[in-house]
């Protein structure tokens, strides 16, 4: 009888039956001149065939079944491990490239540190004393604008916080502030009226940084010193600017108001292309005088305010609007009062006004940013 199959790890197999030959009465046997003869290719073609090189294999693997899954699983294991390092290896490679060259540790222009003490660390740098004189003032710089010159960069795998300092930074801020510190000069402006030429507005001389460059070699000093926290000051000196005297020929376009003589005059490039009485503000409620640009046009809007006596006024629909100076001062159309008061009574609360057909062409000449001298 055949083996039977018992489990998974065992092999069918087959005896093969031996080879029986009809049973037949015995004859006798010839006598025999010598030694009996034996055909051996009859007992070669009782042989179970040889199995084939694929046969035995697959016959192996079979049999030895958990010792090849043993194989393929720490073949497939050692793969994984080693593809999954080499993509940390990348990603943390691909982490230090994008953070700063850190060179120095704890002081001069670079700091590595916990990131859980980055505030901490922050807090003496950011609010150590910290000044800059331009000339003969002092102003004191904010722990906002000292926290602006450090980059900051948190690697949150790592648990670390670097904090880096450019001397450039420091410089290009500290020249801002400085600059910010000077004025422009303001020019001398001259007419010519009936022949009488007059100053209409007053030169002033400006100041300017004597050399700038200054601030960049302090700057570099205060990159190294800035993360110990004990504090920084930086100065320069400045020169004068001085005034220029120029004509209406300096400006492109440029309105001219005498408030005593209640005239406005309108130049184009140099020329005096247009002449308009006006109503400026009333005693109590003077124009201010100076040059100033007009910085907002409105082609209709409501006005709204205090008389001297603290009582409220309110002006609708008051057309062709240019501001020229925060506080509501304005050149505008005026439609509430007779014309002949312009040119005769100045009585507005100190804008500077005249009729609602003048108004509008002026409001179309003139765009933002045209120069206005108001003078007596």
């Amino acid at each position: 009888m055949p083996n039977q199959q018992v489990g998974n790890e065992f092999i069918v197999r087959t005896t093969r039956p031996a080879l029986l030959s009809p049973i037949t009465a015995p004859a006798p046997l010839p006598a025999l001149p010598g030694p009996a003869s034996f055909d051996v290719s009859d007992i070669d073609s009782e042989r179970p065939p040889k199995p084939s090189f694929w046969s035995q294999l697959l016959d192996t693997l079979h049999r030895h079944s958990l010792v090849v899954f043993a194989l393929s699983f720490l073949l497939l294991s050692t793969a994984g491990i080693e593809v999954g390092g080499a993509y940390w290896r990348a990603h943390e490679l691909a982490v230090k490239t994008t953070l700063p060259a850190i060179h120095h540790s704890g002081s001069g222009l670079n700091l590595t540190l916990p990131a859980k003490d980055l505030d901490t660390k922050l807090q003496p740098i950011t609010s150590q004393p910290a000044t800059l004189t331009v000339g003969d003032k002092a102003i004191i710089i904010s722990p906002d604008t000292i926290k602006s010159w450090l980059h900051i960069t948190v690697d949150n795998d790592k648990g670390e916080a670097y904090l880096h300092v450019t001397a450039a930074t420091i410089a290009a801020s500290v020249t801002k502030l400085a600059e910010a510190q000077t004025r422009p000069a303001t020019n001398q402006v001259t007419t010519v009226h009936d022949g009488i030429s007059s100053v209409i507005a007053a030169g002033r001389n400006g100041t300017q940084l004597v050399d700038p460059s200054d601030l960049q070699a302090q700057a570099l000093t205060a990159a190294k010193n800035l993360l110990s926290g004990g504090g920084l000051h930086f100065s320069t000196q400045t020169k004068t600017l001085p005034y220029q005297s120029v004509t209406p020929a300096a400006f492109t376009k440029l309105v001219e108001v005498n408030v005593v003589t209640k005239q406005m005059y309108l130049y184009d490039n140099g020329n005096l292309i247009r002449q308009y009485p006006i109503s400026a503000g009333a005693p109590a409620t003077p124009t201010p005088i100076g040059q100033f640009k007009t910085y907002q046009k409105f082609a209709v809007q409501d006005m709204r305010g205090f008389n001297t006596n603290g009582t409220k006024y309110f002006q609708p629909h008051v057309r062709w609007i240019n501001y020229f100076l925060p506080g509501g001062y304005a050149i505008h159309g005026n439609y509430w009062r007779p014309t002949s008061w312009f040119g005769v009574r100045n009585s507005s609360h100190g804008c500077v006004s005249l009729p609602d057909a003048e108004a509008e062409w002026v409001y179309n000449w003139m765009p933002v940013g045209t120069t206005v001298i108001t003078h007596t």
